[in-house]
């Protein structure tokens, strides 16, 4: 199969090359960081019902924050 990237390993690091042409920094830096938070998801020890509640809990402290913006 020819590819536009080659995939190489040096002990704990993967290295990825691939020409400037297929993808912009901005869309580089999306794909990296849904890379890192996919790869939080996999370790994490949360259930679905304690990710809910955690969820809820930061916008309840969001909203405390930053209510007074919206309703003074």
């Amino acid at each position: 199969m020819n590819t536009t990237y080659q995939i190489t390993t040096d002990q704990d690091d993967i290295i990825i090359r691939f020409p400037r042409r297929l993808l912009d920094e901005a869309e580089l830096v999306r794909l990296l960081d849904y890379m890192e938070m996919e790869s939080i998801r996999r370790r994490s020890q949360l259930s679905a019902d304690e990710a809910l509640s955690l969820a809820v809990r930061i916008k309840q402290g969001a909203w405390q924050q930053v209510k007074t913006l919206f309703t003074e």
